[in-house]
């Protein structure tokens, strides 16, 4: 049989799946394999469901779906591709946004429920040395005392390529190593091994979204047309990656040599990409590019911020 050929982590598709009212429950059965919680979430309301304009063409942005429980906990739930810099910083603005953002006129501090961001992520972003399994729970904690503050902001990190599990194990697999089985290798099914390997109603629900998608002219139409935007963003980030490094490698080898040392080389190498980075952003967004004298004087950790700040830009510009 032909296999289905519709990634799940195409943002389009991803908000497709989770982010409709009525598959509400499939948006729980994904929340409650990463949670793990001792009681289980019952329902959620989605809060931003699909919408889409979100996926209009030319459109780059982030694509998140926002929920709450019904105990009244906060989620923000978003798949990302690229590790882009300043991705844990936007992570945990994100959370923090989230959880002061419940705050109104005549509530209590103590009136604040917990706020949960989930980011599914496509690539590696710890070393397997760090983090074997792939799921990585923040909290507010005392690491020298072994304590916790409380469960007010959690951020979970969910490394997809950590999961590897044999296709002749996923039936019997964990909740969320199933879900990352089927993130990841979806497309790569026909309808029927998917039901074989997944017969949870939240995974057939989903592989419906999926029939639905190849099988509609319009919704096929609109997964092409974000997989290939998809493609040409990743294609200029690695460009501009590349052009960068060569400007920083030319930049770090004369400072190298001023200083006469291995040190200040690989130091120069590192800040001319930086360096290297923010002038082929600003050009693209129209700024008007920083001297490169004036670079040269910034420490290193304010080009990295400097960075971040341009590529988000980058990533919501119309």
């Amino acid at each position: 049989m032909t296999p289905l050929g519709i990634r799940p982590t195409i943002d389009f598709v991803f908000k497709l799946i989770f982010g409709r009212p009525e598959y509400a429950d499939v948006l729980t059965d994904l929340l409650n394999a990463i949670l793990s919680t001792k009681v289980p979430i019952v329902e959620v309301e989605i809060l931003n469901p699909f919408n889409m304009k979100e996926f209009d063409a030319g459109k780059w942005s982030v694509v998140d779906v926002k929920a709450r429980d019904s105990n009244g906990n906060s989620y923000v739930i978003e798949i990302q591709t690229t590790l882009p810099v300043g991705l844990r910083s936007r992570l945990v603005y994100y959370l923090t946004l989230l959880f002061a953002g419940q705050m109104q006129e005549g509530m209590g501090y103590a009136d604040i429920k917990p706020a949960i961001c989930i980011c599914l992520l496509t690539k590696e972003l710890f070393s397997k040395n760090l983090v074997l399994d792939g799921h990585s729970r923040f909290m507010l904690y005392d690491a020298e005392h072994k304590l916790e503050l409380g469960d007010q902001l959690e951020l979970h990190l969910i490394e997809l390529p950590k999961y590897d599990i044999p296709l002749g194990s996923v039936t019997q697999a964990a909740p969320l190593e199933q879900w990352a089985f089927f993130l990841q290798h979806a497309d790569q099914c026909d309808v029927a091994t998917l039901q074989k390997l997944l017969p949870g109603p939240a995974f057939l629900k989903a592989m419906g979204v999926l029939e639905m998608v190849a099988r509609s002219p319009d919704l096929r139409l609109a997964y092409d047309d974000r997989a290939k935007a998809e493609l040409d963003h990743f294609s200029f980030l690695k460009d501009a990656k590349t052009e960068a490094r060569k400007e920083g490698r030319k930049e770090g080898r004369k400072e190298g040599r001023d200083e006469g040392r291995d040190e200040g080389r690989d130091e120069g190498i590192e800040k001319g990409v930086l360096i290297g980075q923010v002038a082929i952003l600003q050009e693209i967004l129209g700024d008007a590019v920083t001297e490169r004298s004036t670079l040269k004087a910034m420490p290193q950790d304010q080009l990295t911020q400097l960075v971040a700040d341009l590529q988000q830009r980058f990533h919501s510009r119309p």
